[in-house]
């Protein structure tokens, strides 16, 4: 019975945005680095409730910034609004483009994250 109920489960998922949008970023996009959160508010899926609320910040490019903070602070949450694992409300700006108005895919394969983890306390992401 539970693996019929996880089966329903794993069926009953909410779809993602669409992989690939008419409009396409230019084949160089991201040429900077810059990322903007402007206003960003942040669940996991509709029933959950805020994990983010109304973030603003900026990074600026060509930086390396370290994301630290124990368990529970939103680092994971601020990655998963990056990548949209969920839609974020707000708007996220990658060099002068909005995340929301790409495709998945075209967000997704020009970005990565370095994860590390350094004590049992914190752990830490680079951009």
């Amino acid at each position: 019975m539970i693996s019929v109920e996880s089966g329903i489960e794993h069926t009953d998922l909410e779809k993602e945005a669409p992989w690939e949008l008419e409009y396409r970023p230019p084949p160089l996009w991201p040429t900077s680095g810059s990322i903007s959160f402007s206003s960003v508010n942040f669940r996991y899926n509709l029933d959950s409730p805020l994990v983010l609320r109304n973030l603003g910040a900026s990074i600026f490019p060509r930086q390396t910034y370290g994301i630290v903070g124990k368990t529970g602070a939103g680092k994971s949450s601020l990655i998963a609004a990056l990548f949209r694992l969920s839609e974020p409300e707000g708007s996220i700006d990658i060099d002068g483009m909005l995340t929301t108005c790409i495709g998945l895919h075209d967000l997704r394969k020009k970005m990565s994250i370095a994860l590390q983890v350094c004590t049992a306390e914190h752990s830490h992401m680079f951009f």
